[in-house]
């Protein structure tokens, strides 16, 4: 594997930005932002999203400036504002493989015209990631269940609670790279069948 190809992959263990639901719609960016100041010093930004038509929705994007926090949030499952838990969930933010930039798909990358080497390197590069997120995930369930014991059944049961937890962040993972990889499939089929077209009418 390539060190770029294992850059990517690292990049997918971990992540600086959380999905947060169930917020209301009375608090606005900057009421929740000063609200996480007092509990979380590596808060950076707090953004409401959005449904297809525009209209705000009751889920909010928070970004860190370290993964560590963040981290330790996807793993508690919750966040708090105002002294109260929202469920709280990894997010993984599209980044272009061409130019490691966020916001927008190697295919519609405004660096360099999308080739046919460069799609096949842009799917390999995706298969990579989810073979090194699957493989993380192994060794992690594989040296957590090599220390259960027999012994104890309500201590193996506390042992599997984080062996759970991860399986349930890389779900999450998975889902977000498939629907990000579908739509950058979707992307550059478009953009053949412009050209196509493009070409037919000449």
């Amino acid at each position: 594997m390539s060190l770029t190809s294992k850059s990517s992959v690292s990049s997918q263990d971990t992540t600086r930005s959380i999905i947060v639901t169930k917020v209301s719609l009375g608090l606005d960016e900057d009421t929740i932002l000063r609200s996480l100041g007092h509990n979380y010093v590596s808060i950076d930004k707090v953004s409401r999203r959005y449904a297809r038509d525009g209209q705000p929705i009751g889920s909010i994007q928070v970004d860190f400036k370290s993964d560590q926090q963040s981290m330790k949030i996807i793993e508690q499952g919750y966040i708090l504002i105002d002294g109260k838990q929202y469920p709280a969930r990894g997010f993984w933010p599209l980044i272009c493989h061409r130019c490691q930039q966020e916001g927008h798909y190697a295919s519609n990358c405004p660096k360099n015209p999308l080739t046919e080497e460069r799609f096949n390197e842009l799917i390999k590069m995706q298969q990579e990631q989810f073979a090194g997120m699957m493989n993380s995930f192994e060794a992690k369930w594989n040296a957590r269940l090599s220390n259960l014991k027999t012994s104890s059944a309500n201590s193996n049961m506390e042992k599997l609670v984080p062996i759970f937890k991860d399986l349930n962040t890389v779900c999450q993972q998975f889902f977000q790279q498939n629907g990000q990889m579908q739509q950058q499939l979707g992307s550059m089929v478009s953009r053949v069948q412009g050209v196509q077209t493009k070409s037919s009418n000449q």
